[in-house]
């Protein structure tokens, strides 16, 4: 179990439409920043609710479900399309870390800088990476992230994320500072190691008591969804209808019940015929 000290982020659904993120960012920070694209923008934008009141010996570990797909796909059209090498701002703009290099500047972090990508369980590998170095006090705080952007056109995006064609999706940008100490915490989290199966699943569903409530991936089967509410004396966090679907938003339903709830969430995630779960406790 670790300790969540703040939260923040930014998040937004298709139904929004593309927004201008240079502009909020601006507007917000009151800052311009140079040679960054509209991913590491969003990165900033969610994470500059940080700036000015963190730790700068704070490890900053940063996830995604795609990474910065726009840079790719820029730099695949000036290489097969136009024909010409790739941009220097697009070529530096590409590696792995760089929005993470961009947070960590822009709050005047020393520590430890990490990206992970993963496609399936993006924000639980990086609590779990996160978790690991807390306990192993190889780090005192950490500041996790996770960053995905809407990408046009929707059509094909939903196409190869694998989603069904009625989900909505979106964008965020979510960030929340961890510990080990309690003192001064907004909630605990605690991230299950392993993934587990249906029964296992179901079981300890059908023990929760009634203090406790639900949240699910978007990404779960609605019939899944269906059976363990109907064996369960619990209620359901809707999350769902404040946000658009990225793979990173499970980040965003943690900061938004850790803002407007108290008591327990068991957070249920699902990717290809796979459970992950994981379960916070807000402190009144």
């Amino acid at each position: 179990m670790i300790y969540v000290h703040h939260i923040g982020g930014y998040s937004a659904s298709a139904d929004d439409g593309r927004r201008d993120i240079k502009a909020l960012l601006k507007a917000q920070s009151g800052k311009v920043f140079r040679r960054t694209d509209r991913y590491i923008q969003l990165a900033l934008l969610g994470a500059d609710h940080f700036a000015g009141s963190i730790d700068p010996d704070t490890a900053l570990f940063m996830s995604s479900g795609e990474g910065n797909l726009s840079v790719f796909n820029r730099l695949r059209d000036q290489q097969y399309i136009d024909h010409q090498p790739p941009r220097p701002v697009d070529f530096i703009n590409s590696l792995s870390n760089t929005a993470g290099f961009y947070v960590g500047q822009h709050l005047g972090l020393n520590g430890k800088n990490l990206f992970l990508y993963h496609h399936g369980f993006p924000v639980q590998m990086a609590l779990i990476l996160a978790q690991n170095d807390l306990k192993l006090k190889k780090q005192r705080q950490i500041l996790v992230g996770g960053v995905d952007e809407l990408l046009e056109p929707v059509g094909y995006t939903k196409k190869f994320l694998g989603i069904c064609s009625d989900l909505q999706l979106g964008e965020g940008s979510n960030w929340l500072t961890l510990r080990n100490e309690k003192e001064g915490a907004l909630a605990s989290i605690d991230i299950m190691p392993e993934e587990i199966g249906f029964k296992e699943l179901f079981a300890l569903v059908e023990g929760l008591d009634s203090k406790s409530r639900l949240a699910f991936g978007m990404r779960m089967p609605p019939e899944d969804v269906a059976v363990f509410m109907e064996h369960t004396v619990c209620a359901r966090f809707d999350y769902e209808s404040h946000c658009g679907y990225y793979e990173t938003v499970p980040l965003y339903a943690i900061n938004r019940f850790i803002e407007h709830e108290k008591g327990s969430l068991l957070f249920i995630d699902y990717f290809e015929k796979r459970y992950r779960v994981m379960t916070l406790s807000v402190f009144g």
